[in-house]
């Protein structure tokens, strides 16, 4: 189990080194076991840290990320892992930041069977800038639920560059060939890993399962390309859908925040 932790850890520092470099606009630190990101837009998702490492202590790590963020605007987002980083948690309590909320780290080991989309429901791969974009808006509207403004889900998601490349892939979910649902999964061939995120349903189209279907299609097209484990962390709205489909809870993650 501990090093099964270690590899899921692992692929979301992976993803957050991954999400830091889209914006050209970011500072990124990575080294010390830190890693963290303050993006162009001054809230809490696009300022984030994580902890990669013990090469430091837990208040000289506190304080590097601390000023990193306090230099560069206002905000700033801390996931540490319950268990693991509680003595870097309690620096940062120490220091003003404050608990919003805890999501669970949910891995799965292998590929999911195949499901029939609900009625009326097609499923396919963005191939397209445009199928980035309409996904990107489908997440901005998902999102808001989570209190994520519109612009920074588009400008963390209409990236297609690196949405289309190799290492990428993006279901959709369509109903009369309007998207309506669609989940990203991102490989990381060196750990044979991948890492799924932004699941998203537009509002007109939740209580279809299509949660389900496009990140069932996001998962099995994962392990189809080599991976031998997906992970992600679950919003309150999808962890009972996940563990459903066969992903399973190890550890937890608290999200710090300075607003």
């Amino acid at each position: 189990m501990a090093d099964l932790a270690a590899r899921a850890h692992r692929n979301f520092c992976n993803w957050s080194r991954w999400t830091g470099r889209l914006d050209p606009d970011s500072a990124i630190l990575d080294e010390s076991g830190i890693i963290a990101v303050a993006g162009s837009i001054d809230f809490p998702t696009s300022r984030a840290a994580v902890r990669s490492g013990r090469s430091i202590p837990a208040a000289r790590w506190a304080e590097v990320v601390d000023e990193f963020f306090t230099t560069r605007g206002k905000t700033a987002c801390v996931h540490t892992r319950i268990g693991a980083d509680d003595d870097v948690a309690e620096q940062l309590l120490d220091r003003g930041f404050r608990e919003w909320s805890t999501s669970p780290e949910m891995v799965c080991e292998q590929a999911l069977e195949p499901r029939d989309p609900p009625p009326g429901i097609t499923v396919r791969f963005a191939d397209s800038p445009a199928d980035i974009s309409a996904f990107a808006e489908l997440a901005a509207e998902a999102f808001s639920h989570l209190h994520l403004p519109h612009d920074a889900a588009v400008d963390a998601v209409d990236r297609p560059h690196a949405y289309l490349a190799d290492n990428s892939a993006v279901a959709l979910a369509e109903l009369d060939g309007t998207p309506v649902a669609g989940a990203h999964v991102l490989l990381f061939a060196e750990d044979r890993s991948a890492y799924v995120a932004w699941v998203s349903c537009a509002d007109a189209a939740r209580g279809r399962g299509l949660g389900d279907t496009v990140t069932r299609a996001v998962t099995r097209e994962a392990f189809r390309r080599g991976a031998a484990l997906v992970t992600l962390e679950a919003s309150p709205f999808g962890e009972h859908t996940y563990t459903r489909m066969g992903y399973r809870e190890i550890y937890r993650y608290r999200m710090l925040l300075r607003i």
